[in-house]
């Protein structure tokens, strides 16, 4: 084990040239929010739903308008006037001209919302909207926490695998040697030589596959915590103690954003059965009107204009059309709550199957460990009983396949375990926290 981790050390220093940052986990998933463009674009949502509320809200604030108006009619209107008023027959009308050619007004209006329940109403639905913003922005942080956590134990596997492969070429190597001793002293076949020539030749290819792979997942890793490609960096190469960490149980994000869902459903609700009050308005207006003529008799003048009244808007008779958006929202709203309890109770099933798994996963893991150790003992003395003549070469051959069995078997516990972790932290709410 001391050679393994020796080795693990050696590979981390030839695999980053030069100076290479190590960076934790946690390093890299903070990098990863910081700089993924995914979790900056969730920043501006929150942000533009901020805005939304600070724009709901300006529409309770008085409005004030300034309106200037000029018109020179070249024909004045007309007017239809009774005859009668003229001395005329009853029953007929006779046309007549009024206004002077030159109009102008200028005028200042205020409009005050005094009671206005709809955008009252609007204004927790939008609260409620930036709410879900939030949510929405930590869901998409913790996606690209699992989506680093997956990258960064995948590397971590890919560091122990060539760690075991280094060990196998070290002893393959060491084999071979022993074996032309013995194939020149005509004590070995040449069949014999070839078979472990094959096996270092298939654990060096096995090496640079391996290694190939490991480049791609750190480039990988880089792109998503914002590091340039020209750049080095390194991982921790060893893995942390068996046991797992017990940690607070945070309440799931995606359950906290469909019962958000809800609320916002219930505002939105809300807004529509305040449509049907009144809503009373506060209107004034200040002004200037002023006539004008031209010719001999030219002149203009102007007349102060001024009104303050209160205005009441009350819905009657809409077609049924607000009742009819209530009765939808409402389905909307059992809808979304069938699928919160369906995602409440999908996450007990979870959780427990999480921690079922990963109590089998440490325990096989310990076992896996020991039978690792194990192997690589029995390989030991089968190299020395080859040598001293009480083994054969297919002895040997067997005993280094149980060595590489026990290893695969070991990175397949590294996988499940790092899988069921990722899932662990997701499934109590510490994708951030740890």
């Amino acid at each position: 084990m001391k050679q393994l981790l020796f080795t693990l050390l050696l590979l981390s220093l030839l695999l980053a040239p030069g100076y290479s940052q190590v960076m934790s986990l946690k390093q890299c998933i903070d990098s990863a929010i910081q700089n993924n463009y995914n979790a900056r674009i969730a920043g501006y949502e929150v942000l533009q739903a901020q805005e939304k509320i600070a724009e709901a809200k300006g529409n309770l604030l008085p409005k004030i308008n300034t309106a200037i108006d000029y018109r020179y009619y070249t024909n004045l209107p007309y007017q239809l006037l009774p005859a009668a008023v003229f001395g005329g027959p009853a029953g007929t009308y006779k046309e007549a001209q009024f206004g002077v050619p030159h109009n102008i007004n200028a005028n200042v209006q205020l409009t005050y919302p005094l009671y206005n329940p709809v955008i009252q109403a609007n204004i927790k639905t939008i609260q409620t909207g930036e709410e879900m913003a939030g949510l929405q922005k930590i869901k998409s942080q913790e996606e690209i926490a699992m989506e680093v956590s997956n990258i960064y134990y995948n590397a971590q596997v890919l560091i122990n695998q060539l760690g075991f492969i280094d060990s196998n070429i070290v002893n393959s190597r060491k084999l071979l040697s022993v074996m032309d001793l013995l194939y020149q002293q005509q004590m070995a076949k040449g069949t014999d030589v070839e078979k472990i020539n094959l096996q270092l030749a298939q654990l060096l290819t096995q090496k640079e596959t391996v290694e190939s792979q490991y480049s791609q997942v750190m480039n990988i890793l880089k792109f998503l915590i914002g590091k340039s490609q020209d750049g080095t960096i390194s991982i921790e190469a060893n893995r942390r103690s068996n046991e797992y960490p017990v940690i607070d149980d945070n309440p799931l994000t995606e359950i906290k954003l469909v019962e958000k869902q809800v609320s916002f459903l219930q505002t939105e609700k809300y807004a529509m059965q305040k449509s049907r009050l009144p809503a009373i308005n506060l209107n004034g207006l200040y002004g200037t009107t002023g006539f004008g003529a031209n010719g001999s008799n030219s002149f203009l003048k102007l007349y102060p204009l001024g009104y303050a009244g209160i205005q009441v808007i009350m819905p009657i008779y809409t077609g049924n059309l607000t009742r009819q958006k209530i009765k939808g929202k409402e389905l909307e709203i059992e809808k979304t709550g069938i699928k919160l309890q369906m995602v409440r109770e999908k996450y007990k099933v979870d959780k427990l199957n999480n921690t079922y798994q990963l109590n089998i996963i440490h325990k096989s893991l310990i076992t896996i460990q020991q039978q690792v150790k194990l192997a690589q003992t029995i390989y030991a003395k089968t190299i020395l009983q080859q040598k001293e003549g009480i083994a054969t070469i297919t002895d040997v051959l067997l005993a280094d396949n149980a060595v590489r069995e026990a290893q695969q078997n070991y990175i397949a516990s590294l996988i499940a375990l790092s899988r069921a972790e990722i899932e662990f932290k997701k499934l109590t709410g510490n994708l951030l926290n740890k």
